[in-house]
C-alpha cells in the first residue's frame, strides 16, 4: 500500500490522503483512524462496483469510475474500460482509495499545493468543496476523449455504409462488428454517467458557497451523459440502416431469382407436357412440330419479357 499526503493544513485542520492498492488489513487501520463505516470500506475491495453515494453521521462515502487511459481498444466491461476510485470525506479529511495510479488523479495532485492556500482560520469546508469539485470534474473529463474517439469512428463507418460496395465485403462485416463493440462501450459509458449524475445531484448542498461548485459538477456530469446518449442514438441509427441495407440486398436477390423462375416456369411446363410420350399428342408426328414448339416457347419468353419490361421490374 502507498499512502500519499496530497494536502495537509493545520489552520483549520484538514488532510487529503491518497491511498493506492490497500489490503483489507490496511483498510481496517483507516477505519480506526477516521471512524469509517465498515460496509463502505468493504465496497472499496470490489473492483466492479458502480458509482454510488452513501451518507453517514461523521462522513460521506462516494464511488466514482474514471475511464482508464491504458484500456484496450476493445474493452467493453466495467472493469476493463474504467477504474474505480473510492472517496471518503468528512469535516477534516478527504481520503481517496484506488488500486492503480491514475494519470488524471496524479495530475490533479500535482496542480494542488500541499498546503492549499487560504486565509488562516478559514473553514475547512471550503477547501474540501474545492477539492471534491476538482476530483469529480477530473473523473468526468476522462470520458471526453473516449467519447470523441467513438464519434470519429462512427463518422468513418457512416461514410463506409453509404459509399461502400453494393455487396457486403468481409471488411464491411468487420466494421459492423466494430460498431456493435462501440455500442457496448457507449452503453456502458452512458450507464456509468447516469449513476454519476445521480451521485452529483445528491452531493449538492442546499445552500452555501459550495452550492455553485457542485452545481457546475452536476452540469458537467449531465453534459457528458447527454453526449453519450446522443452517440448511442447514432449507433442505433447506423445499425438500423445496416439492417435495412441487408434487407434491401436480400430483396434484390429474391427479385432476380423470382424473375428467372417466372421465365422458366412456363417453359418447363411445355417441355414437361411434350416429354410424357403419349401416342396422340398435337403435332407429335408433324415435321414442323419440334420447331413450332420451340417458337412457341420463344414467344412465351418474349411476352413475359415485354410484360416485365413494361412494369419496370427489369430495371
Amino acid at each position: 500500500m502507498t499512502i500519499r499526503t496530497a494536502v495537509e493544513r493545520s489552520d483549520p485542520r484538514f488532510v487529503w490522503l491518497d491511498v493506492v492498492d490497500p489490503t483489507a488489513d490496511e483498510l481496517s487501520e483507516l477505519v480506526k483512524d477516521f471512524g469509517l463505516h465498515l460496509l463502505s470500506v468493504s465496497d472499496c475491495l470490489d473492483p466492479e462496483h458502480l458509482p454510488k453515494y452513501e451518507a453517514f453521521e461523521s462522513h460521506t462515502f462516494v464511488i466514482l469510475r474514471a475511464v482508464d487511459e491504458e484500456a484496450e481498444r476493445t474493452a467493453d466491461t466495467v472493469q476493463a474500460l474504467t477504474r474505480k476510485i473510492a472517496v471518503f470525506y468528512g469535516p477534516t479529511f478527504l481520503i481517496t482509495i484506488h488500486r492503480k495510479d491514475q494519470p488524471w488523479l496524479t495530475a490533479l495532485q500535482q496542480r494542488t499545493p500541499a498546503g492549499m492556500p487560504g486565509k488562516p482560520g478559514s473553514r475547512s469546508a471550503g477547501v474540501q468543496a474545492h477539492l471534491l469539485a476538482q476530483l469529480f470534474n477530473g473523473a468526468l473529463d476522462t470520458y471526453q476523449r473516449p467519447l470523441e474517439a467513438i464519434e470519429a469512428r462512427l463518422d468513418q463507418f457512416d461514410t463506409k455504409v453509404f459509399e461502400g460496395p453494393d455487396e457486403p465485403s468481409p471488411a464491411f462485416r468487420s466494421d459492423l462488428r466494430e460498431v456493435h463493440l462501440v455500442k457496448r462501450q457507449v452503453t456502458l459509458c452512458k450507464r456509468l454517467l447516469l449513476r454519476t449524475v445521480d451521485v452529483t445531484q445528491r452531493i449538492v448542498p442546499d445552500a452555501g458557497r459550495a452550492t455553485t461548485l457542485f452545481r457546475d459538477v452536476q452540469e458537467n456530469a449531465e453534459s457528458y451523459h447527454f453526449y453519450a446518449d446522443e452517440l448511442l442514438d447514432d449507433v442505433n441509427t447506423l445499425l438500423s440502416v445496416q439492417l435495412a441495407l441487408a434487407s434491401h440486398r436480400t430483396s434484390e436477390v429474391m427479385r432476380v431469382l423470382t424473375v428467372f423462375s417466372v421465365f422458366f416456369l412456363p417453359l418447363t411446363f411445355i417441355v414437361g407436357v411434350y416429354g410424357m410420350n403419349f401416342a396422340f399428342m398435337p403435332e407429335l408426328r408433324h415435321r414442323g412440330g419440334y420447331p413450332g414448339v420451340l417458337a412457341f416457347m420463344a414467344l412465351v419468353t418474349l411476352l413475359i419479357y415485354r410484360w416485365f419490361r413494361g412494369r419496370g421490374w427489369l430495371r
